[in-house]
Parts: structure tokens; C-alpha cells; sequence
């Protein structure tokens, strides 16, 4: 009997920069999977790409009150975000499933930054297989990311 793991590679870069650090690991469906994202500004987003789909964004983090704002559709319990030391954050996709399959990244857009942007990207496959496996992956990174306009005022409740 084989077993369903989900595939995770990480990538780390810097506007576009593309200076990229691969690794990834399985884990087993039903297990939750942990994104680190070591970024500044006032509103850190978190969105999902799947092929064949629009991106979305899931939720945004408001830095200055620590506040998690879930984007409509969006089911509370699913997506976690924890402030750690100094710039990190962790964002924690619980009960992987299939439909989990994607690329997740993280970004903050400040306007002072102008088209260059800052981002981690995870990357969350679903595969078959019998044991845990690590190793690198050597591809480039080739999505870009659209800025999701939102206004100050949808925070402020």
C-alpha cells in the first residue's frame, strides 16, 4: 500500500534578485506544514498559486496591532500566522490536503519599494510515495507576483 505524501520545497529571493535556496521534504497527508517568512513592513500577505488557477491571496497579517485578516472565502482554522523575533513570521497550513497542492508565498508590498518586492515562496506538492525523502531541487523560480490592491479602512475593525 502506498502511502500520500505532500512535497515541499522552499524558496527564499529578494525582488528580482532570484538568489534561491531549494530543499524539500514530504509530509503526510493530514499533517500541517510550517512556513517561515522573514520580511518587513506594515501588512505581510500570504498567497496561493495553483495551476490552471487565478492566485489568490489568503490572508494578510497587519504588523502594527499583530492582527490576521482572512481574505472573503477564506475559513477560519485553515491558515495560522505567528509573529516570532525580530522580522519573522510563521504561517502554518494545517490539515494538508490535496487541494493544498500549490506554491504559497508571502510578500510585503511597500510603496517606497515600487515594482521590486519581497517575497519566500513554499511550494506544497501532493506525491506518492513509501518514505520521507530530502534532497534539492535545482529549477528557477518562475512566478511573479501581482500586488492585490486592498484599502486601510477594511482593517480598521
Amino acid at each position: 500500500m502506498i502511502e500520500r505524501w505532500l512535497l515541499e520545497r522552499k524558496t527564499m529571493a529578494v525582488s528580482s534578485n532570484m538568489e534561491e535556496d531549494k530543499l524539500s521534504v514530504m509530509r503526510a497527508t493530514g499533517s500541517s506544514v510550517v512556513m517561515d517568512c522573514d520580511l518587513t513592513g506594515s501588512y505581510i500577505h500570504w498567497y496561493k498559486f495553483q495551476d490552471g488557477a487565478v492566485p489568490r491571496r489568503l490572508l494578510h497579517y497587519i504588523v502594527s496591532n499583530s492582527k490576521v485578516v482572512l481574505d472573503s472565502g477564506i475559513s477560519e482554522g485553515k491558515y495560522h500566522v505567528y509573529k516570532g523575533t525580530g522580522k519573522s513570521y510563521t504561517f502554518v497550513i494545517s490539515n494538508l490536503q490535496e487541494s493544498d497542492s500549490g506554491t504559497y508565498y508571502c510578500a510585503v508590498w511597500e510603496k517606497h519599494i515600487g515594482l521590486d518586492f519581497l517575497y519566500t515562496a513554499l511550494e506544497i506538492l501532493l506525491v506518492a510515495a513509501k518514505t520521507a525523502l530530502i534532497h534539492r531541487i535545482d529549477q528557477p523560480l518562475s512566478h511573479f507576483l501581482p500586488p492585490i490592491p486592498f484599502t486601510l479602512n477594511e482593517e480598521k475593525s
